[in-house]
């Protein structure tokens, strides 16, 4: 019986776990887009800051869906699941690898 409850739960979770990751994608957007703006209207533009928290929010957001995917090829394993898991890891592993490099050539004052 527990094993049905759960079969019937994973595909829900899985689909609540990827809307958040593409939620926190499209904030991040929105909030990027937004500080594009604000700098633009006073001339303040700064667009390692933008590219920045934009970055950081891809990289949350993509966790989270590699989270769904993970629940995903447990619900139904196959070579697609794993292949497309596999393919979004990569790019998570690449995003995270040059956002840390760029964080790291930040003046200290603006490192967060």
């Amino acid at each position: 019986m527990d094993v049905i409850v759960i079969n019937d739960l994973l595909p829900a979770i899985r689909s609540v776990i990827g809307l958040i990751g593409a939620l926190v994608i499209c904030f991040g957007a929105l909030q990027a887009l937004y500080h594009f703006f604000i700098y633009a209207y006073f001339h303040t533009f700064d667009t390692a800051t933008i590219r920045l928290e934009l970055g950081n929010s891809i990289i949350l957001g993509l966790e989270f869906i590699v989270g769904a995917d993970i629940i995903g090829s447990l619900v139904s394993p196959n070579y697609y699941n794993l292949g497309l898991l596999g393919i979004i890891v990569v790019i998570r592993i690449i995003l995270s690898f040059f956002l840390s490099r760029e964080l790291r050539a930040l003046s200290p004052e603006k490192q967060y």
